[in-house]
């Protein structure tokens, strides 16, 4: 696949994404990639419920007791669809752990999974229907973006928030099987909904973003199998693409092809191994390497200096963090908790951790410089190398490059690493659950592509949380 600027195509682009999301085949090698996705999306949504941030949102939303509610994953209540989106989707981002495509540089998967898993038939929808229906939502999410290109991101844009009301409708008019006059019209009321500033970020309006994405893709395919209908080309000519690249951009470019591959398969989401803004992975990386490998503490450091590519900083908006959600976006918190704690976890993002006076009063010894060059966007930008050097008491310098970014193709999240990342956001939301008790529901998950309903599955995700209550 290769985009070719300036050479746009005639054709409808929006006939195009409509054709492709109720025609398409998702191959069985795009089934397969999106099953670890799922579950490790899954896994972060769940850890995330119990942040202020969902918790504040819950006691916002009303529950639904009517037939045909979603049910919660964290207590005995359940929603109607769309709230049941927002609340799943603010939840599966609040912890910055979910995963990331450098195409666009977004989060694909949570807008998508959280939309479907409210709408989503639980006694009727087969695992094979529920992948394909994601393969399809994150695959449209991403190449709009990349359509639209960069200049989105620089005008202040949440590009996960934006690109991911498209995404979810796409994803939902796909399992919800309409047909292409309604999923024409789905995709045009998305692409009016679509909102989010990345101004939010280190906030929990930038999770909420998500939820509202979620929800207002769910809520444009019902508005859209109801009889409301929009544009015939909300995409192209003066539409999303126009409006949101600021007119840098009006019509899909040539060579820009959907599915052929899926972008899950080639180059593949890029699972994190951290739970922050993925900016910060290659460097806690480094800094991790030299505290084992030279066998340094915080202490033993008088000065840090990280050096990104041109433009790595953009989101690292937060130098002096002062909480959990700040931390997230803050280098020189993420040099100096590695180098005290020779670990990042769920446990590092919290508001105590980041307000700790020794970690507070080493945040100005650390410098973080961009170096010369051009600008570097997305999948260039997530292969660049990130250099942290140490600068010791005792005179030495010690210095670690790593290039390929954690949780990548060239660096992936292995097996042991997904079930163990499992296990720990399943504890974090539920500590009375047995580790046995989340392995088997690990287990079962991986086999999701096989399940002819999704709906029992879900259910023992759901009980668990409710024997959790009980304790």
């Amino acid at each position: 696949m290769t985009l070719q600027p300036g050479k746009q195509a005639a054709a409808s682009a929006t006939q195009d994404l409509v054709r492709f999301v109720t025609s398409a085949t998702v191959d069985e090698t795009a089934i397969a990639q999106s099953v670890s996705v799922v579950l490790d999306t899954l896994a972060v949504t769940i850890a995330g419920a119990v942040e202020p941030g969902p918790a504040a949102l819950q006691r916002a939303l009303e529950p639904d007791a009517r037939g045909g509610a979603v049910p919660s994953f964290w207590t005995e209540a359940s929603y109607r669809a769309d709230d049941a989106a927002m609340l799943f989707g603010m939840a599966s981002h609040v912890l910055d752990y979910d995963d990331v495509s450098m195409l666009t540089v977004c989060h694909p998967s949570a807008p998508v999974l959280s939309a479907l898993l409210a709408v989503a038939p639980r006694g009727e929808t087969s695992g094979r229907d529920l992948l394909e229906a994601f393969a399809i939502g994150t695959e449209v999410l991403i190449r709009l973006g990349q359509a639209m290109g960069f200049r989105h991101y620089a005008l202040g844009f949440h590009a996960t928030a934006t690109l991911g009301a498209v995404g979810a409708a796409a994803a939902c008019a796909r399992l919800m099987k309409l047909d292409e006059g309604r999923t024409r019209h789905a995709l045009a009321i998305a692409a009016s909904l679509s909102s989010g500033l990345r101004k939010n970020f280190g906030s929990m309006v930038k999770s909420l973003h998500v939820g509202i994405a979620a929800a207002n893709g769910l809520r444009a395919t019902r508005l859209a199998a109801a009889g409301v209908e929009g544009a015939a080309e909300p995409i192209e000519r003066e539409g999303f693409l126009h409006a949101f690249s600021g007119g840098e951009t009006d019509l899909w470019p040539v060579g820009l092809t959907l599915g052929a591959p899926f972008a899950i398969v080639e180059p593949g989401f890029e699972q994190k191994r951290y739970p922050c803004c993925y900016m910060l992975h290659k460097m806690i990386e480094a800094t991790l390497a030299l505290r084992r490998e030279h066998a340094v503490a915080l202490a033993d450091v008088a000065a840090m200096r990280v050096e990104m590519p041109p433009g790595g900083t953009k989101p690292l908006i937060h130098p002096i963090p002062k909480s959990g959600l700040n931390g997230l976006f803050s280098a020189p918190y993420a040099v100096i908790a590695s180098l005290a704690d020779g670990r990042i976890d769920l446990t590092s993002f919290t508001d105590p951790a980041v307000l700790r006076p020794d970690i507070q009063a080493r945040l100005a010894d650390v410098t973080v410089v961009e170096v010369a060059g051009t600008a570097q966007k997305g999948s260039d930008l997530g292969s660049a190398p990130v250099t942290v050097t140490l600068g010791l008491h005792d005179g030495r310098t010690l210095s670690r490059t790593i290039t390929a970014s954690p949780g990548s193709r060239q660096d992936p999240l292995t097996g042991p690493q997904l079930a163990a990342k499992w296990l720990d956001c399943l504890q974090r939301a539920q500590p009375a659950l047995a580790r046995e008790d989340a392995q088997a529901l690990f287990t079962e998950g991986m086999s999701l592509a096989r399940h002819g309903e999704v709906g029992g599955w879900l259910s023992r995700l759901r009980g668990s949380a409710a024997r959790r209550q009980a304790a």
